[in-house]
């Protein structure tokens, strides 16, 4: 998704989302929420001041921290019933003012007030907004903090190097989301398979031969480029310095034309873009062959249903996203934990920002059924449930969105321009090499 897409999709459905999370705190139990947390925190001992480490004294008594987020409602009260004060336990010294902004209003708002001197001490940021921040220095380089290499190296690669800018480390990534392939089991025993596709030729193949429609959510980068990319389509270089002979690339072309024929073809349901056919039902009673979605689809509809997933996964096939071989798929979203520039709390910041990167609290934030970005609460017994465990083998041949200054400039004429593309209005070739040009000019600024 772009970060406001990403968040659309997924607060479309937080209402009933946090409904599902309240109930798992009864699952929880409170020595897990609480105690098993506070084991998690040590003493700070120093502290960043611009690009040199400083030793400083403990944080001071009753020193407050503002944390600003997008939680929703439940979330929100979950953030601060239970995990803050299990923070503010484990560290009597320290407490923490959480702070809710919409996603619409916080990016605005948080440069608004860092530039002025006020604001938070420490954000949940969207992924592809930390090279803006870092460039404007409005947040704070972390990887020279104490324990950072500790804390780092506990952490999942391609996470982490989503707070990575101009060869620092800005942000601690706190969790992930990605997508999974989830099949109409009929269907694909109607097409004589005992497993779903694997790659993306296998999946297009599939389609064609039999007519059954995929739900591609729309043309957006997050709907699109997990098919693009998994087809061989490549955005930029792996530095993500050049795009030019790689958007533009037989490869690529071969993917968008790939994707055009399955439109033109009707195999990429107009109905699901336009709207007009709600995706999840769809592919349940097999309207839809095959739609991409977040790790919430089974804990929405589950709670909807009250059978724990039992009849969902009778109807349903729940596997990892396909991806040509050499390929990465996946498109991994979530939010980095930064340090702002303009905070006065710094020592108690980094503090809090290490604790909810750590196992306990990550583990915590799993139950509530966001993915962590911590290794060995990843690998939690957990993480085997037949709901969760296709996300987390997704996130083996997953992709970031390029983490680069001008991504939103680039997220938005890539939707404009494949939307061009894809209805015909711009041939295939020019309309890449146009856009390969335009992105190269946003790269190297």
């Amino acid at each position: 998704m772009t970060g406001q897409r990403e968040e659309t999709e997924r607060s479309g459905w937080r209402g009933r989302i946090g409904w599902i999370r309240r109930t798992k705190i009864t699952v929880i139990s409170v020595g897990l929420a609480i105690g098993a947390l506070l084991s998690g925190c040590g003493s700070s001992e120093s502290i960043i001041g611009g690009s040199r480490v400083e030793k400083v004294l403990q944080p001071s008594a009753n020193e407050e921290i503002t944390v600003w987020h997008t939680y929703s409602d439940v979330e929100s009260r979950m953030f601060e019933q239970e995990v803050i004060p299990a923070f503010e336990q484990a560290n009597p010294g320290i407490s923490v003012n959480s702070v809710r902004r919409t996603y619409e209003n916080i990016k605005s708002a948080l440069i608004a007030e860092t530039t002025s001197g006020s604001g938070p001490d420490v954000v949940r940021l969207d992924m592809p907004w930390l090279p803006e921040f870092a460039k404007l220095g409005l947040v704070d380089p972390i990887d020279r903090l104490p324990e950072f290499g500790k804390v780092s190296m506990k952490l999942h690669k391609t996470a982490l190097e989503s707070g990575k800018y101009n060869g620092r480390y800005y942000g601690l990534p706190l969790n992930m989301n990605t997508k999974a392939a989830i099949y109409n089991r009929k269907l694909l025993e109607q097409a004589g398979l005992d497993h779903p596709p694997s790659t993306m030729d296998e999946l297009v193949a599939l389609s064609e031969r039999t007519g059954w429609q995929l739900g591609i959510n729309g043309i957006s980068t997050w709907d699109i480029l997990p098919y693009f990319s998994g087809l061989g389509g490549k955005l930029t270089n792996g530095d993500y310095t050049r795009s030019v002979g790689y958007l533009d690339s037989e490869t690529s072309i071969q993917a968008v034309r790939t994707l055009k024929r399955l439109l033109d073809e009707g195999i990429i349901s107009e109905d699901v873009l336009s709207g007009k056919l709600e995706r999840w039902e769809a592919v349940q009673d097999g309207r839809l062959l095959m739609i991409d979605e977040g790790p919430w689809y089974y804990s929405i509809l589950s709670h909807v249903s009250g059978d724990d997933n039992e009849e969902l996964l009778a109807n349903t096939v729940l596997a990892p996203f396909p991806h040509n071989p050499g390929e990465k798929g996946a498109i991994v979203g979530g939010e980095n934990l930064v340090l702002m520039s303009s905070s006065r709390h710094k020592q108690a910041a980094w503090t809090f920002m290490k604790w909810m990167a750590g196992a306990p609290a990550q583990q915590f934030m799993f139950e509530m059924g966001l993915l962590p970005t911590n290794i060995e609460a990843s690998g939690s017994e957990l993480s085997f449930s037949p709901t969760i465990r296709p996300y987390v083998e997704s996130l083996n041949a997953s992709f970031l969105r390029p983490p680069v200054t001008n991504w939103a400039k680039i997220d938005k004429q890539f939707n404009e321009s494949l939307k061009l593309i894809m209805r015909g209005r711009v041939p295939i070739e020019l309309g890449l090499e146009q856009l390969a040009i335009q992105i190269d000019e946003w790269l190297k600024e």
